[in-house]
């Protein structure tokens, strides 16, 4: 039906009975390269699809049934015992056996994919949109000097603050629109990120929070609004884990310490800090860790703010001895402003002093 190349590209998308979002946008740049009607590629995509699925489906009725595994994560059965497990469970509770390699961590990854494929469609729609922008300068900028000569005369000073005024409006307008694509553009991450399930395994669970953490926040000083739902996502998994978890302390631990490490970067400012609720059990832990990681931090800094104050306090110390001096040689007006910056001095080394101790604070 089509040529050869876009036969066998459809023919590798669909050898597994699914079809990516990656996998679509290739087959539909090559359907656009090619000049087909993507409306039409897509009925007949989805069509080859069904049939695809259709025949899979059919070709697993007709063969002979599977053993059945007693690994972990496939029917929840301990592999030493053969007593029967819960969701979450990474140790048996008949017999102690911890449970291994339960299989591949695939959530993380199809979050990634989505999100790569987003950020395709944002990169193709604004360089399509930066050519539609250029075309339209091009069409004024000719439009402009193809004026006459008598018209330019004529028209003198007024007429060319109209196209300046006129070219100044177009540029505003294309600018107001490729900041409406690119937000739109945003949101539609956004909206993956916030609407993206949450697994149920413990494997898929942590390392979709280990990836939610390091991209809630870019320790920039400032909460975008795609930080803000990372922030949503890492509070969903974590809460998510909080519930299920049961007896399993060691899986709780690792979470909580990966929230905390994420909670010590977030900036003072606002309620981020506590985007999320540690339980009782893990918040002692975490405020104890925090305690003794400021001191730590205290200490190491504490030299550069005894060299603040120091500064400051030699200058104020200079500047006051000089007033007294100066007052004493009945140059009062001379020695009152000198005493008047030594106390200016002190002051803003006493903020500085306080701003370097605040940002060593959790």
């Amino acid at each position: 039906m089509y040529n050869e190349k876009i036969e066998s590209l459809i023919s590798a998308a669909l050898a597994d009975g699914e079809l990516t979002e990656k996998e679509k946008q290739i087959l539909f740049k090559k359907a656009e390269e090619q000049g087909l009607d993507l409306d039409e590629f897509e009925m007949v995509l989805n069509a080859r699809l069904f049939e695809k699925q259709k025949e899979l489906k059919s070709s697993k009725t007709n063969a002979s049934p599977a053993p059945q595994s007693n690994r972990h994560g496939d029917i929840r059965k301990c592999p030493s015992c053969g007593a029967m497990i819960e969701s979450f469970q990474t140790k048996c509770s008949e017999c102690g056996y911890e449970f291994r390699n339960v299989g591949a961590v695939t959530s993380a990854q199809k979050l990634f994919d989505l999100l790569q494929a987003a950020e395709m469609r944002k990169t193709d729609r604004i360089s399509a949109y930066n050519i539609e922008k250029d075309r339209r300068l091009q069409e004024l900028s000719a439009r402009h000097n193809g004026d006459g000569s008598l018209v330019k005369i004529l028209g003198g000073k007024s007429r060319k603050e109209i196209q300046d005024e006129e070219r100044e409006d177009l540029i505003r307008e294309l600018n107001d629109n490729l900041k409406k694509l690119e937000q739109s553009a945003e949101q539609e991450q956004m909206t993956i990120i916030k609407s993206f399930p949450v697994p149920n395994t413990v494997e898929d669970l942590i390392e979709l929070l280990a990836m939610a953490t390091s991209n809630a926040y870019d320790n920039d000083g400032y909460i975008g609004l795609k930080e803000e739902a990372w922030l949503q996502k890492t509070d969903q998994i974590y809460q998510k884990i909080v519930a299920c978890s049961g007896n399993d302390k060691s899986l709780l631990k690792k979470a909580t310490n990966m929230v905390a490490a994420l909670m010590r970067r977030l900036p003072n400012q606002g309620n981020y800090k506590q985007f999320t609720k540690i339980p009782l059990e893990m918040k002692s832990m975490v405020e104890e860790e925090l305690e003794a990681e400021n001191k730590q931090k205290f200490e190491r800094n504490k030299k550069l703010i005894l060299s603040i104050l120091k500064i400051y306090g030699i200058i104020a110390g200079v500047c006051l001895l000089a007033g007294i001096i100066l007052i004493l040689f009945k140059m009062q007006d001379v020695g009152g402003t000198c005493i008047l910056v030594a106390g200016v001095v002190a002051y803003l080394g006493y903020r500085a002093w306080k701003k370097k101790k605040n940002e060593l604070q959790f």
